[in-house]
């Protein structure tokens, strides 16, 4: 009988007793342990109890031995405690009844075990020669908690589970042990079966994190082509066919910068130095970047740091000043983003004073080449195309700056083909300016709209992405980083168990490292070169040789025939790239007081055209045509959503129908809040929201059982269903809420209108930093910033516990190990501090004394500057539209920062359209609510609240 039924069967009464006689059958027992001697490991086992050592924090349990002797350790609590944290939830936030430590040891002497839970006890245990039976019985029985353990991190954990993975490869290969990856195989069986080859081309774009496991479990397992030869010419690229696009009669302006782009590349033009500054100060005020301005982030990769340190490029006070008086346009160009990894991308600066812009770029390369003097930086002038080229840069690429000019246009980019390229085109060549769908593009969002910022990625962007050399160079660069993450992992490794390794061979024959580790087809490999490795084609990870200044002569067998493949996938499947682009353009909103924050209103602008629906499957498929019919939005709504849906034979024949959503502004109930399952089924109860359909979808009458799950609908349509959720139906419209008061305030306000303008789908979003709803979204926030926080500190613990990392040096090493930097999402900082009587361990300054509801004084992020956002998106005629106008609230500028720039005030009655409904006919007579107000609300029965 599995431990669920026993639960169904016993129920919770039940559970509990049981939960209590177990607790005080442990509680008088004895720390007991056992040991067997074995090669190349033995493996120990100890036992305890609350009773026997304090209070227990299983996240806190560490295993020392006095000369570091033991490897591997599994802390894991008991059973019956595991199963209770899965249903009843954890509110003491890892407190334990019991906990076993399964670990390996080396030699045959006693050993001096000091164990924190996090309160210090000190066991000796001594080793013997067990037989054969009780020794895998040890090991088979370590193996299958160090596995649950590393599921349990990587299910807790805010990071790639790479070195999890690693130990368990590596353990595996060593120690001829069956290792599973459930997770990974979890995710494959949840994936489209009928999911062709072009998926994994889009992980390779997308750097998608299910690939990078892959490559590194196929590695390890010596499943990857190290030997492979490389010996068969590039494979021919795709043959797309030509855009489709309309006649466009007469002169369209376009800016003079397109005349400088190559028509390949991605265009992002701010139009003005002061646009570039207003992104730029946006993200520094909020979080560094726009993940960070909506996520909660345990750990950020400083991109524009590392960008603009490779380019040899600042931006200081003096820049704010003077740059609106030296620059007159400024675009972001590039073959590529893989900032990650190392992009081909660079800034293009159009002069108002060419001289003085370039003395100052000089100067802040001189400035750059002493800054990275230790890395060997050097700077020169070379030949490229016939013109003088300035190349700072150092050997491991974290320099790597070309800065050429013509004319008045400056480029600064990271790539030697970027500057063949622009010296191509401004001699005369082909530009993104005399582009076709360039100039069909500038007719949709036209010049004259002045945009802050404008977005252009063309067709041909794309298809320069899916070329030979960049998906099979993509495949080779996500192999050497793996082999360098894998390197890294392995002589940590070998470090803890006390072996000093700097050579590979010797690490791949101690057991660390596969057979034939690093071996490419490409001539390439992974070196350590001190503290640093380095891939020996392609340099530092985070730095590597951009993919387009990376010949590629001759592949093997294997990567020609899966480019062939996808290629054929593509063409069959895709048939066409889709050009994307958007405008974006920043308004000021009225200000009423002026100690209040400025308020800005940005609106997007998303263009997909023409549009090839068949490449975005399901979501497509699902739309119905835009229409002006919409539902009206409650008064008291603080979120809504509705969209029109294609007609279904989902389980029975579903008509088209409109789907919406709204979340009520009401003020939540945060205490007595649980976790586990019946606190995701509190938290779904308790939220003010609301679900509906019209005309009546009937989803839950077609499902199985739907009649019978659900109670006849009493005078006003309301009925009941099982979990606590109720349904009104009436006049078409069948909406469904976990509160019958919700349903009885919603549905008398719902009538079906015309709206302004077209749509497929429409949103709205209020202030929530002002809503009754905003301690929901705090609360919402600062646990998901509490987990993240605490997720950073178990990955700290488990590089001390698992790789024998000196903890005062965890951080450091586990940086590294990311390549970014570890942040407290709570804005502490993480800090080893000494638990009483327990030693040191990390912590944040900022962890508060009870865990379950925030701090008074924390805020979070959204609510900083987040002040409301409407949007509506509609496909229609070959075209996808999306319309979004999100307020935010800016942070005051310094007195010192930028001139004086006024920003013009938006037209209010030109704004928020998606829920706009049309001025109404005055003749026309008020027609009375679908669903009538309801005087009595039904109220659930007694006893099933949770």
């Amino acid at each position: 009988m599995s431990p669920l039924v026993g639960v169904l069967r016993v129920g919770l009464p039940g559970l509990l007793f049981l939960a209590t006689v177990f607790s005080v059958a442990e509680l008088h027992a004895r720390i007991e342990g056992e040991a067997a001697i074995g090669r190349p490991f033995g493996v120990g086992r100890i036992t305890f109890s609350g009773g026997d050592v304090g209070s227990i924090d299983d996240r806190l349990c560490r295993l020392e031995e006095k000369n570091g002797r033991i490897f591997y350790p599994a802390a894991m609590p008991g059973m019956l405690g595991r199963l209770l944290t899965q249903i009843l939830g954890n509110p003491t936030q890892g407190a334990a009844e019991s906990v076993t430590i399964h670990f390996l040891f080396r030699g045959d002497e006693p050993l001096e075990l000091s164990l924190y839970s996090p309160a210090k006890s000190e066991v000796t245990l001594t080793p013997r020669n067990e037989n054969r039976r009780v020794y895998d019985r040890l090991r088979d029985g370590w193996w299958r908690d160090y596995q649950a353990l590393a599921k349990q991190q990587i299910t807790r954990g805010d990071h790639p589970p790479l070195i999890q993975n690693y130990l368990q490869a590596m353990l595996s290969q060593r120690l001829g042990l069956t290792w599973r990856d459930e997770m990974l195989e979890e995710r494959r069986e949840n994936r489209n079966p009928n999911a062709s080859s072009t998926n994994e081309s889009l992980e390779l774009l997308l750097g998608l994190e299910d690939l990078r496991l892959r490559t590194l479990r196929d590695s390890m397992l010596g499943r990857s082509d190290y030997t492979a030869r490389a010996t068969e010419p590039l494979p021919a690229g795709m043959a797309w066919p030509p855009a489709a696009l309309p006649t466009i009669e007469g002169e369209v302006p376009v800016e003079a910068i397109a005349a400088h782009v190559p028509p390949e590349y991605f265009y992002i033009r701010f139009g003005t130095f002061r646009n570039y500054l207003w992104l730029s100060d946006l993200l520094k005020d909020y979080g560094g970047d726009l993940g960070s301005m909506v996520t909660m982030r345990s750990y950020a990769a400083p991109l524009n740091k590392r960008i603009q340190d490779q380019l040899g490029l600042e931006q200081n006070a003096l820049a704010k000043v003077l740059g609106p008086t030296v620059i007159n346009d400024v675009a972001l160009i590039g073959q590529d983003l893989y900032l990650v990894d190392g992009a081909a991308m660079g800034i293009l600066f159009e002069a108002k004073q060419p001289e003085v812009l370039d003395d100052d770029i000089q100067k802040q390369r001189r400035r750059a080449i002493e800054r990275d003097k230790e890395r060997g930086s050097k700077l020169e002038t070379i030949k490229i195309s016939g013109r003088d080229v300035s190349f700072a840069s150092t050997p491991d690429n974290h320099l790597r700056s070309y800065y050429v000019f013509d004319g008045k246009y400056h480029l600064v980019t990271t790539s030697r083909t970027m500057v063949e390229r622009f010296l191509a085109v401004s001699g005369g060549a082909g530009s993104l300016a005399q582009s076709p769908e360039f100039i069909h593009a500038r007719t949709i969002l036209p010049l004259l709209r002045d945009d802050t910022i404008f977005v252009y990625f063309s067709k041909s962007f794309f298809e320069g992405l899916l070329t030979p050399q960049y998906q099979i160079e993509l495949r080779r660069r996500m192999q050497a980083t793996t082999d360098l993450d894998l390197l890294r992992f392995a002589r940590l490794a070998a470090r803890g168990e006390g072996l000093e390794v700097e050579q590979v061979e010797t690490l791949v024959q101690a057991g660390f490292l596969p057979p034939s580790f690093g071996r490419h087809p490409d001539g390439s490999g992974p070196v350590i070169a001190g503290e640093e490795f380095l891939d020996t084609h392609r340099g530092a990870r985070g730095h590597f040789l951009p993919i387009a200044d990376m010949p590629i002569d001759l592949v093997t067998a294997a990567e020609a025939a899966r480019y062939r493949n996808q290629a054929t996938a593509y063409l069959n499947e895709w048939k066409v790239m889709d050009p994307l682009m958007v405008g974006i353009k920043r308004f000021a909103l009225p200000k009423t007081d002026p100690t209040q924050p400025t308020i800005e209103r940005v609106t997007i602008d998303g263009n997909i055209t023409p549009l090839n629906e068949a490449k975005y499957g399901q979501l497509m498929s699902m739309l119905g045509p835009p229409t002006t019919q919409m539902i009206t939005r409650s008064a008291d709504d603080i979120v809504s959503a509705q969209a029109m849906v294609k007609g279904m034979n989902l389980l029975g024949n579903i008509p088209p129908h409109h789907l919406f959503l709204g979340m009520q502004d009401l003020t939540p109930v945060l205490e007595n809040r649980r976790t586990g399952l019946f606190g995701t089924l509190q938290m779904l109860r308790s939220t003010p929201g609301y679900l509906g359909s019209w005309p009546k979808a009937g989803y839950l009458d077609a499902l199985p059982l739907g009649q019978l799950l659900s109670s006849r609908p009493d005078a006003n349509g309301f009925s009941q269903l099982p979990l606590g959720l109720w349904r009104r139906e009436g006049g078409g419209f069948s909406v469904l809420s976990f509160d019958a008061n919700v349903l009885a305030k919603v549905t008398p306000e719902l009538r079906v209108v015309e709206a302004e303008v077209p749509a497929q789908i429409r949103l709205h979003i209020g202030d929530l930093s002002t809503a009754k709803v905003a301690p929901l979204i705090n609360q919402m926030y600062y646990d998901r910033a509490l987990s993240a926080s605490s997720g950073n500190v178990r990955l700290l613990h488990m590089l001390n516990q698992q790789l024998h990392v000196p903890i005062e040096d965890c951080e450091t090493v586990a940086e590294d190990l990311l390549n970014a930097q570890l942040k407290c999402p709570l804005g502490g900082e993480y800090k080893l501090l000494e638990e009483v009587g327990a030693g040191l361990y990390w912590r944040s300054t900022v962890w508060p004394a009870r865990y379950d509801l925030a701090p008074a004084d924390y805020r979070a992020p959204l609510l900083d500057w987040f002040r409301g956002l409407d949007g509506h998106l509609t496909k229609e005629q070959g075209r996808l539209i999306a319309h979004i106008e999100v307020d935010l609230a800016r942070k005051p500028e310094e007195p010192t920062a930028t001139p004086e720039f006024k920003l013009p005030i938006f037209d209010l009655f030109g704004g928020q359209k998606a829920f706009k409904t049309k001025p109404k006919d005055p003749n026309a007579a008020e027609l009375p609510p679908p669903l009538p107000p309801v005087k009595d609300v039904p109220v659930p029965p007694k006893g099933k609240e949770f």
